[in-house]
């Protein structure tokens, strides 16, 4: 379940592979097996560079769960607040 919590946070974010491996210092070629190889598990090095990377989604990322009064959301409701704001603006 954390790695498709991962990858949808990759998603969400709109990050490519090259940029990945340019902030976590993970091959961009890991990234890629991640994304497209459902059999590839995922290691500890990978889970913790994408949680320092996105602070907001650690929480959810480990435990699939949002603590939002700590400013821990999912991908998912972090859209969902944006859209609202720009719904707001208009």
């Amino acid at each position: 379940m954390i790695k498709e919590r991962l990858i949808e946070i990759l998603k969400h974010e709109e990050i490519k592979n090259p940029k990945l491996e340019e902030l976590t210092g993970i091959s961009r070629y890991t990234w890629q097996n991640i994304r497209n190889k459902p059999e590839r598990e995922i290691k500890e090095e990978e889970i913790d560079a994408i949680a320092n990377l996105f602070k907001e989604y650690r929480f959810w990322l480990i435990s699939g769960e949002e603590m939002p009064e700590a400013g821990q959301v999912s991908p998912m409701t972090k859209a969902a607040q944006s859209e609202l704001g720009t719904q707001r603006k208009a």
